[in-house]
């Protein structure tokens, strides 16, 4: 019963993350930060409300993810999840790609406000971003790697500490949870309403664009 409720919660979850993904798109480009600035709060509070939700599920089914799909599972999650460096890792892909596509404009003078036209201060803050991002996750991910090799799962008695094993794991989802959370809400305070708005899209098509292809993939594997 909970992972069905766990699975609509999901659900729920995407299909929020689609219509936000689309007021986004049609707000990007209008000449107007206060509502671009309100879609971006509305996106940032939709991934807190998940992340809160998550905290409360059984950690066993968050780490397996069974309303996700195998492609999704094995390419695309990091401790039940989308790694946080990715969306540094965005800011520079969609930065790159927009900066080459307006550099005569640039050479000119001419500002776009967009990713493409990150400042030097920006820059350094993402870059220490990520550095710090980077440090996190892979304390956590040799945190994992010991609950998975079995260090501390015995008892005083001699038998296994399922209680303790799951204890585990769950603190280990719920920072991995806290540090995607953090990342995005530094993102986004780094960057202007429009620039947010461009990578807030650009996360959204990755986290679909995966879901998608993991359903037409696992789709196609069986017929």
């Amino acid at each position: 019963m909970e992972v069905e409720a766990a699975t609509r919660r999901f659900h729920l979850w995407l299909r929020g993350l689609r219509g936000l993904r689309r007021e986004l798109r049609a707000a990007r480009w209008a000449d107007d930060p206060a509502q671009l600035g309100s879609l971006v709060g509305r996106f940032v509070a939709h991934v807190e409300c998940y992340t809160a939700a998550r905290a409360e599920m059984d950690p066993v089914w968050t780490l397996s993810a069974p309303w996700a799909s195998p492609v999704e599972r094995g390419a695309a999650y990091w401790l039940a999840g989308w790694r946080p460096t990715t969306l540094v890792h965005l800011i520079y892909t969609e930065s790159g790609r927009r900066f080459e596509a307006q550099l005569p404009d640039l050479l000119l003078g001419v500002s776009s406000g967009n990713l493409g036209d990150l400042s030097p201060s920006q820059l350094a803050q993402i870059d220490d971003l990520q550095r710090r991002t980077v440090a996190e996750e892979d304390g956590l991910s040799r945190e994992m790697a010991l609950v998975q090799e079995g260090h501390g799962a015995v008892a005083a008695g001699g038998g296994i500490d399922v209680d303790g094993i799951v204890g585990r794991v769950r603190a280990v989802l719920g920072r991995a949870d806290a540090l995607r959370l953090r990342t995005v809400k530094r993102a986004v305070e780094i960057l202007e309403p429009a620039q947010a708005a461009e990578l807030l899209v650009a996360a959204a098509d990755m986290e679909i664009g995966f879901r998608e292809f993991g359903l037409k993939y696992s789709s196609a594997r069986s017929d």
